[in-house]
């Protein structure tokens, strides 16, 4: 089987954060997103198995990155998706389809496993394998149940559970069943696939348009393919919003098993002093914090430095200076200065200086 993961995009939704990192790199409960994913990864493929990488926006960033970090225990493959084009100098993209697409030459004739680089499922994919090898059926695609199906791909079930139809971002929501960011294709059904995949390629697209995954699986099931769905009875966390990224770190955050939890050792080093930490809380190396209130739901990065500030549910990028700071429901990016601020909703990005006081 065939691991494939589209992170071509430039995350616009998450700019500026996304100006000077790829949205996968984010930190947050410690780690960058693409980690936890692959950690997950990791309980549910053996050692060894295929990942192709469908890189684009900071491809060097990313290559080199997982090349270090990951490369012992996954074989990576990395291909490049050409920008469609550039608006005022940042590259945007034909779409999650053709990205797919450009994998053919690996998982053409094999099973194959898609899943996105800003969704993370709180429990592993051996349940969506489990499903697949257990039912007669050419592909399984995981879903939950949402309040906001109209923000999603949705799928409409038959009376035998196999999926009817499946629309992208419908204004009429047939069910509330969310596509959740994980695709898998069974052997019989990868050759129609790409060919699929190649027809709607030479289409040409209209402004604003993308050559997605959707109207194509529509089409397999028009053919006579069965698709099931895995319903995911845990949170999958959509880290593709500053609103949604700080939901997924506080769920992080309440399942983070720290072996300090009362930071006690950084107490006792000096790291920590006159100050008050609420968990859950997340404290990077090098960090320094004093005559300030941390907590709940706040993820440092490494050699951070906080002083006399109160922060809750706040995610703080690597290196960043913070005084005199009163926050909460913020994402401060790397390296950034901050200064003298009593605000809620701080968003900066990178390398970032505001100050209110008076030189």
């Amino acid at each position: 089987m065939w691991l494939i993961c589209p992170i071509a995009g430039v995350g616009k939704r998450l700019q500026p954060f996304t100006y000077s990192k790829p949205k996968a790199f984010l930190k947050v409960a410690g780690k960058r997103l693409i980690d936890h994913i692959l950690i997950k990864l990791k309980k549910t493929f053996p050692k060894d198995t295929d990942i192709c990488f469908i890189v684009g926006y900071k491809k060097r960033q990313i290559t080199e990155y997982l090349k270090k970090n990951h490369s012992d225990y996954f074989n990576l493959h990395f291909i490049e998706q050409k920008p469609l084009g550039y608006e005022a100098d940042t590259p945007f993209f034909s779409g999650l389809g053709d990205a797919i697409l450009l994998a053919k030459e690996f998982a053409e004739n094999d099973e194959i496993f898609i899943f996105l680089s800003d969704r993370l499922p709180m429990e592993d994919h051996s349940q969506i394998l489990l499903n697949f090898h257990q039912d007669i059926c050419d592909g399984v695609i995981n879903v939950k149940h949402v309040d906001n199906p109209e923000y999603y791909g949705v799928t409409e079930l038959d009376e035998n559970k196999n999926i009817k139809s499946i629309e992208e971002k419908p204004k009429n929501p047939k069910s509330n069943y969310a596509v959740s960011g994980a695709y898998l294709f069974g052997m019989s059904i990868t050759p129609r696939l790409f060919e699929l995949l190649e027809a709607q390629h030479k289409k040409p697209l209209a402004n604003g348009q993308e050559h997605a995954i959707t109207p194509v699986i529509q089409q397999l099931i028009d053919e006579g393919f069965k698709f099931k769905v895995n319903e995911m009875k845990r949170e999958i966390l959509d880290f593709g919003r500053p609103d949604s990224l700080l939901a997924g770190n506080r769920l992080l955050l309440s399942e983070t098993n720290l072996k300090d939890p009362t930071y006690e050792k950084l107490v006792q080093s000096g790291d920590i002093v006159d100050s008050k930490i609420v968990s859950p809380v997340f404290i990077g190396k090098g960090t320094k914090i004093s005559d300030s209130v941390v907590g709940p739901n706040v993820s440092i990065g490494d050699n951070v430095t906080l002083n006399k500030c109160i922060l809750s549910d706040c995610v703080i990028g690597d290196g960043a200076n913070l005084k005199k700071i009163i926050s909460s429901e913020s994402i401060i990016g790397d390296y950034s200065v901050l200064e003298d601020l009593i605000k809620k909703r701080i968003t900066i990005g990178d390398s970032s200086y505001i100050t209110t006081s008076r030189s």
